[in-house]
């Protein structure tokens, strides 16, 4: 597993953009700023982090069954017990399968069992958690948990 490493950097009030090494860049912002959009919110950009993971790992493990039109949902699921938490996180694969793979139904799902279960990243990070511990500027660490 690689490590990584993100710089965010506040563009304006509520505003935020996200780089990575390699130049990439994604706008971060609350939903209800009109000013700020288009944009991602951070809980937006979690679940497209699931898809695009889940994608990239049903490359590789359901390779055997074309799925160039694969279409990845994913959708968050608050209860009111919820507390600043997502507290359900639903991923769809919609696609319709060949019709001439009769066992294509059973190499996908084996292959998103596989990409959840044991290769994507973030889906298994969610799951299980991970350590999260906040620097601040004097070297201190304000939060671990």
């Amino acid at each position: 597993m690689a490590d990584y490493r993100i710089e965010t950097v506040r563009t304006g009030y509520r505003n935020w953009t996200a780089r990575n090494d390699r130049g990439a860049e994604v706008r971060m912002a609350a939903a209800d700023d009109a000013d700020a959009q288009p944009s991602f919110t951070p809980v937006e950009l979690l679940l497209a982090a699931m898809g695009g993971c889940g994608g990239l790992v049903v490359d590789r493990t359901a390779r055997a069954v074309d799925h160039d039109d694969l279409k990845i949902v994913v959708e968050s699921v608050s209860g009111p017990e919820d507390d600043g938490r997502v507290g359900r996180i639903r991923v769809s694969y919609e696609f319709e399968l060949p019709d001439n793979n009769p066992k294509a139904a059973e190499v996908f799902a084996r292959g998103v069992r596989l990409t959840h279960e044991k290769f994507c990243t973030v889906s298994r990070t969610v799951e299980h958690g991970a350590l999260v511990e906040a620097i601040l500027p004097d070297g201190t660490v304000g939060f671990e948990g």
